[in-house]
This record gives structure tokens, C-alpha cells and sequence, in this order.
């Protein structure tokens, strides 16, 4: 494997992972503002899918 092949996967783990745990964040602070959060929740679950990322990089 290349080097930058494989700090392409690098950083898609660990981009993957952050948004994972925002989203871990924001589902425990749910029933303080289930609005505000299932917005943010949704948004991020966005985020992790790859094609949302492709349709915002677009």
C-alpha cells in the first residue's frame, strides 16, 4: 500500500470516528432539546455517509 493511499484510509477512519462520536454526544444530550438535536443528529449521520459527503464536496 502507498503512502498516500494509505493516508487517504487514515483519514477516513478517523473522520468517520469523530462524526461518530459527535453523534454519540448529541443522542445523550436528546432529551434536553430533541429538536435542536435530532437536526444535529440527523446532519451528522449525513455527514458520515459517504455520499453525503461527495453531494457537499459537489
Amino acid at each position: 500500500m502507498s503512502l498516500p493511499a494509505f493516508n487517504g484510509l487514515v483519514a477516513a477512519v478517523l473522520l468517520f470516528s469523530l462524526l461518530a462520536g459527535i453523534a454519540a454526544l448529541l443522542l445523550d444530550r436528546a432529551s434536553r432539546a430533541p429538536g435542536w438535536t435530532t437536526a444535529g443528529v440527523a446532519a451528522v449521520l449525513f455527514g458520515l455517509s459517504w455520499g453525503g459527503l461527495v453531494l457537499l464536496g459537489e
